[in-house]
């Protein structure tokens, strides 16, 4: 007996649609690299830290684990990683701050103060965006307006964080060093209005990361130029078209051709 050859019925292929995606504008696009490496280390360091912080701070202030572990000194070991965890938490706040200055045109302080017109502007356009008033965000090559001003608010409070754990920290220690810097603030301040500060603004920043990833996924689904690649590679893909002249100057200084940023 010969095999009989089973006869598949021949269904034609379907053409691919060449339409453009209706929301977004088709021409020439160019890998912008954006986020420079310190800013990506400083953005992962804080997101690390913040996540062993909230953790190890929230235990300090309900010992959750007590009467359920065998491990002694289990509290001293907790205190002790919250500490290690706050000086990295400090070192990379730093990194930050500095690149404010130090930095490129999309890191620095003044791409991100809103002080013009066009990005007070620029930031009611995107609050329309993100309640579904407005199709698309505004494009934009760094943050936009109201990424900007946001990060600038969740720095200030990082660095109260940062004040009121020092303060607490020499109360208990009363160094020499920070006894000067940070030891007169108690005489303001009760030491526990400032422990429920410090605590309080854990819930902030686990709050704002939900918020944040939220509105990054948001946007980049709209988008779909590489936005949330762009924090692990730093390079974002951007419509020649879109670039300003300050832009242009920041890419051209960037690849060493002299030009200022």
């Amino acid at each position: 007996m010969h095999a009989s050859k089973l006869e598949l019925p021949q269904t034609p292929l379907r053409q691919p649609r060449m339409e453009s995606h209706p929301r977004l504008r088709v021409g020439p696009a160019v890998a912008v690299y954006v986020w420079q490496y310190p800013l990506r280390v400083a953005h992962w360091g804080l997101v690390l830290c913040i996540g062993i912080l909230s953790f190890t701070g929230y235990y300090i202030h309900d010992p959750f684990i007590i009467g359920q572990s065998n491990t002694y000194f289990l509290m001293g070991w907790i205190r002790f990683v919250h500490e290690v965890a706050a000086m990295l938490f400090m070192a990379f706040l730093l990194i930050r701050f500095y690149l404010f200055y130090g930095g490129d045109r999309w890191a620095r302080l003044g791409a991100m103060l809103p002080l013009k017109r066009k990005q007070w502007t620029e930031m009611w356009e995107m609050v329309k965006f993100y309640f579904l008033v407005r199709p698309t965000p505004v494009p934009k090559v760094g943050h936009n307006a109201i990424a900007s001003v946001s990060y600038l608010g969740i720095y200030l409070l990082m660095l109260v964080e940062v004040i009121t754990g020092l303060v607490m920290f020499n109360w208990l220690s009363h160094g020499p060093v920070l006894t000067p810097l940070v030891g007169w603030i108690p005489r303001l301040f009760n030491i526990q209005n400032i422990r429920l500060v410090h605590f309080l603004l854990l819930f902030v920043f686990i709050a704002f990361g939900i918020i944040h990833v939220h509105m990054c996924l948001t946007v980049s689904g709209v988008e779909k130029r590489g936005l949330m690649d762009s924090i692990f590679t730093g390079y974002k893909i951007i419509p020649v078209e879109e670039l300003e002249e300050d832009d242009h100057q920041a890419i051209a200084a960037s690849r060493g051709e002299g030009v200022k940023k």
